[in-house]
């Protein structure tokens, strides 16, 4: 799949990220603006993948760096060491993503009134936390398989940005407590969230490689269909 694709650094306080931005052969004018968050293991191929989906439909892609430096992770046994500094703090994940927004409003062809976000687990839960804090003018978000629990930071008592979840009613990682408990936080701060739940569906469903029923990832190709073609609808509305 062919894209116009092109590197860009950008500051996070004292650390360089890598991001990479996508669009469509032949797109002209301003393009609207979504923002990719990575999963655990960073900015990779399937992210680029992603990215380039996206652009061809109508969008300009920027696939963020949210650890910084490129860094990229393989070996599942890591997970917790990629993890844990941003879900310990998340005032650092969040400081991350207002950089990646910050970027993106520089990016060649963006149409700054028109910023959106998507992310893929932990990047899905990232994008959430820039939605609640509402800072950025981000039109709306979709988070594929995130984590769903709140932050804990003092942001804003009402959230603006437009919410869309796209979730495996089987996932172990986000357990039905942790829905329950996102939309009362969600109806407490007067949002406009919808969440769609994928019956037999478990975590990592959009990721055909993964296949571990044990620990919950499991691959689901008509959710992972379904899903696209929910953050679609769901982008074209609101952006």
């Amino acid at each position: 799949m062919t894209c116009k694709a092109a590197v860009i650094e950008y500051p996070a306080g004292d650390l360089t990220c890598r991001g990479e931005y996508y669009v469509a052969p032949g797109a002209t004018g301003a393009l609207p603006v979504v923002l990719v968050a990575h999963a655990w293991d960073g900015l990779n191929d399937e992210v680029r993948g992603k990215s380039k989906k996206l652009a061809h439909a109508g969008y300009l892609a920027f696939a963020i760096d949210i650890y910084g430096e490129g860094k990229t992770w393989s070996d599942t046994a890591d997970l917790m060491r990629a993890l844990g500094p941003y879900m310990d703090n998340r005032a650092l994940l969040l400081a991350r993503m207002h950089a990646a927004v910050a970027a993106a409003k520089t990016l060649p062809g963006a149409d700054t009134s028109r910023l959106g976000a998507m992310g893929y687990c932990f990047g899905g839960t990232a994008v959430l936390d820039l939605a609640r804090d509402t800072g950025d003018d981000i039109k709306g978000v979709v988070t594929f398989h995130g984590g769903l629990a709140g932050n804990g930071l003092d942001g804003p008592t009402t959230v603006d940005t437009k919410i869309l979840v796209l979730h495996g009613e089987d996932d172990p990682l986000v357990p039905p407590e942790q829905v329950a408990a996102f939309k009362a936080e969600m109806n407490a701060k007067k949002a406009d969230w919808q969440l769609n739940a994928y019956s037999n569906t478990m975590h990592a469903f959009t990721r055909p490689e993964a296949n571990d029923r044990d620990f919950g990832t499991v691959y689901n190709a008509s959710a992972d269909r379904r899903s696209w073609q929910a953050m679609l609808n769901f982008f074209e509305e609101v952006l």
